[in-house]
């Protein structure tokens, strides 16, 4: 098992917590509910919850359409990757998930140790809506890769669920 830190920024995580796919049946209007289990039929993470579900970015000037560019740029061309509606998010140090906290969370968010057999990096500092549609085609494929924007990355790694919470860090 791989252990990384995550940010709790909704402060849901406990200790020996199993963190798995959550299958919503309560889509409405139903048309709705068929395209979810169409895209997810085994369920989402809270990431999939908050974004897809419910429209809202917990993250701090973060706009939502970038998840749908990159998970389709995901379905199209790299299948075998987890797509980030199923994952939950982590960093390989503490001192990079305290960063995250201080860019992207509340300064109350949790800091956990989490693990799990199966987690894919990425630079999320590609991540953005800047540029050309070129430009976020390009990035979003680097993005798939695995490959950084050169600058400064900041390596995220999406844990494919189960994941396990260890615990929380002080």
């Amino acid at each position: 098992m791989w252990r990384y830190f995550t940010v709790d920024r909704n402060r849901t995580l406990e200790e020996d917590q199993i963190i798995n796919l959550v299958k919503y049946t309560d889509v409405e209007p139903s048309e709705l509910q068929v395209h979810i289990d169409s895209l997810f039929p085994d369920g989402v993470t809270s990431h999939g919850e908050y974004y897809m579900l419910k429209g809202q970015a917990p993250a701090k000037g973060v706009n939502e359409v970038i998840e749908l560019l990159f998970e389709y740029v995901r379905k199209s061309h790299f299948p075998s990757r987890p797509s980030r509606f199923q994952s939950v998010f982590a960093f390989e140090n503490i001192d990079q998930a305290v960063s995250f906290r201080n860019e992207y969370g509340a300064s109350d968010s949790l800091i956990w140790e989490v693990g799990s057999d199966v987690a894919f990096k990425a630079d999320m500092r590609l991540l953005t809506l800047q540029g050309s549609l070129l430009i976020l085609s390009y990035n979003a494929h680097r993005y798939w890769s695995g490959i950084s924007n050169g600058n400064n990355p900041v390596w995220e790694y999406l844990m494919v669920p189960p994941v396990r919470v260890i615990r929380r860090i002080d």
